[in-house]
């Protein structure tokens, strides 16, 4: 009986504490995971945590929301290639 309220008091707090992924994140890290792929770059690269971190830069908005779509309209500039993508900030 404890354990079951202790993992749902858990499961509660775990759900409260993400970042909603949103579709901007999660399209901007996908296309930066393929260029790393396609390129053949070495850097260090997780997608999962690329969505939660620009989620969570995108949620705060009074300090990073420019940059954030900054970026985003760096990676989706028209006809950019794989190279220039990883070379945005």
């Amino acid at each position: 009986m404890i354990r079951a309220l202790l993992a749902a008091v858990v499961l509660t707090l775990l759900g409260s504490c993400t970042e909603p992924r949103s579709q901007q994140c999660r399209k901007v890290c996908k296309r930066e995971a393929e260029c790393i792929e396609e390129t053949g770059s070495k850097t260090p690269f997780e997608e999962k945590e690329c969505v939660a971190a620009c989620a969570a830069l995108e949620a705060d908005s009074a300090n990073s929301g420019a940059k954030v779509q900054r970026h985003v309209d760096c990676v989706f500039s028209p006809q950019k290639s794989c190279a220039a993508v990883l070379e945005c900030k």
